[in-house]
């Protein structure tokens, strides 16, 4: 008795269609996937901020109730806010976020998400200036509000953005009053300014002549994207909070997070009463 055996195969046209399900698959579950990665850096941001809101409420309580700076150079070396309240976070950063000349950045003060600098557009938009690799560190991930711990620079001979260091008494809704907010890792502290620089020019507050790695408000505006289209920011009471990022990276905020609370009504965040 002779017995027959047979192979099934699959035809082309099932492979074919086999190859377009699991490609439609993969373009669904990829950018899930890759938000869920997202969400979890931002998470991690959240975490940071929590720990630097700590850090500056327990300085500003043995100091009288004043602020950090933001940084000065009268000394050698700079000394900046990352200097002044690491003893009470004990991470290692030293001067621009580094725990000594050559050495590594310490995780704590760096965003997972720091190289991610997509920015939305409209049309004539132009494109963030690109800074000097020199001039950038992730460790500065997270600059202070200028407005409340400014920058003194002796070469410029002011403090800036705000002409003097702020105090947790003369802070009005600490609630809604931002600590730090992302940055483009130039510089310790921003002015948040997103009304009149256009986003392209100086801060309001900064002295003229400023290079933009020091004053530029493009350090803030275009750092409002690190975390699905939006940024974590730090509030004056210590809390931390995701907000969503205007529809381009020149557009002043009205609705989330603004400069100034007059020239936004509706904001919800905004970086100095005037």
């Amino acid at each position: 008795m002779h017995s027959r055996t047979g192979r099934n195969a699959f035809t082309l046209i099932e492979l074919l269609v086999v190859i377009a399900i699991i490609a439609i698959l993969a373009a669904i579950l990829f950018p899930v996937f890759a938000q869920a990665r997202e969400k979890a850096r931002q998470t991690t941001c959240l975490s940071n901020n929590k720990q630097i809101g700590l850090g500056i409420l327990m300085y500003a309580n043995d100091y009288d109730e004043m602020l950090p700076y933001g940084a000065s150079n009268a000394l050698v070396p700079t000394v900046t806010w990352y200097d002044l309240v690491e003893p009470y976070v004990k991470v290692g950063a030293k001067g621009f976020g580094n725990p000594a000349s050559g050495g590594s950045p310490r995780t704590f003060y760096m965003c997972p998400s720091f190289g991610n600098n997509q920015v939305p557009t409209v049309p004539g938009d132009p494109l963030p200036v690109a800074l000097p690799a020199t001039s950038i560190t992730s460790a500065m991930s997270y600059s202070a509000n200028g407005n409340l711990i400014p920058m003194y620079n002796k070469n410029l001979n002011a403090w800036f953005p705000a002409p003097n260091i702020g105090s947790l008494p003369i802070m009005e809704s600490p609630a809604s009053l931002v600590f730090t907010a992302h940055s483009q890792g130039t510089r310790p502290s921003i002015g948040g300014d997103d009304w009149t620089s256009g986003c392209t020019g100086l801060e309001a507050g900064v002295p003229a002549g400023a290079p933009v790695a020091q004053g530029g408000a493009q350090v803030y505006c275009a750092a409002r994207f690190k975390h699905n289209g939006g940024s974590v920011y730090l509030l004056a009471d210590g809390h931390a909070k995701w907000y969503k990022g205007p529809a381009s990276w020149r557009t002043a905020s009205t609705s989330n997070v603004a400069y100034r609370k007059s020239l936004a009504p509706n904001a919800a965040v905004w970086f100095r009463e005037d």
